[in-house]
């Protein structure tokens, strides 16, 4: 694997583990490479990247949650899952309660898909984001992020992770050919 860590939302001082309740959720994130290219989905409203994926259904499979993810924020089929590159596990205040601990566990997945593309499937605040589909290097998501970040700008919850992930990927070289 090439990664396994933990990243802490919000300031782990202010997380009281020992008292919270904690709300789980388990999701999936797809790595999409071609040649030295990565499938991303980038907001239009934001300019930052993201990896196609999101949360895992009650009584869905992994296999079933990436294909489903993929499917609705690229339009692109997923023909092989080849298998597991990292786990992402994150921890903040939960915005539905704040007494509570949101854990997010993120597995990351190197997939293959096919070249067909059909229509995006968005949630409303998909759409509003203005998920695209794109292939970009490594390095400038990472960049693009970085800057997002570095510049007070960030406005989703899942750009430092993103962000992250794509750093490792570029110090380990993943995807150079």
């Amino acid at each position: 694997m090439l990664f396994n860590e933990v990243l802490y939302r919000d300031d782990k001082e202010l997380l009281n583990f020992d008292n919270s309740k904690v709300i789980l959720r388990n999701a999936v994130r797809a790595v999409i490479k071609n040649d030295n290219k990565i499938l991303m989905v980038q907001l239009e409203k934001t300019k930052e990247y993201k990896f196609p994926g999101g949360g895992i259904e009650e009584n869905e499979t992994v296999e079933e949650a990436l294909t489903r993810e993929v499917l609705e924020e690229t339009g692109c089929s997923v023909i092989k899952i080849e298998g597991k590159i990292g786990i992402m596990i994150e921890f903040g205040i939960a915005e539905e309660d704040k007494n509570s601990i949101f854990k997010m566990v993120s597995e990351y997945y190197a997939v293959i898909i096919n070249n067909n593309q059909f229509d995006q499937k968005l949630d409303k605040y998909e759409e509003e984001l203005g998920f695209m589909p794109c292939w970009t290097e490594i390095e400038k998501a990472y960049k693009v992020n970085r800057e997002i970040i570095d510049n007070g700008l960030a406005s989703t919850p899942w750009i430092r992770r993103e962000t992250r992930v794509l750093e490792i990927m570029k110090e380990k070289k993943y995807g150079h050919s």
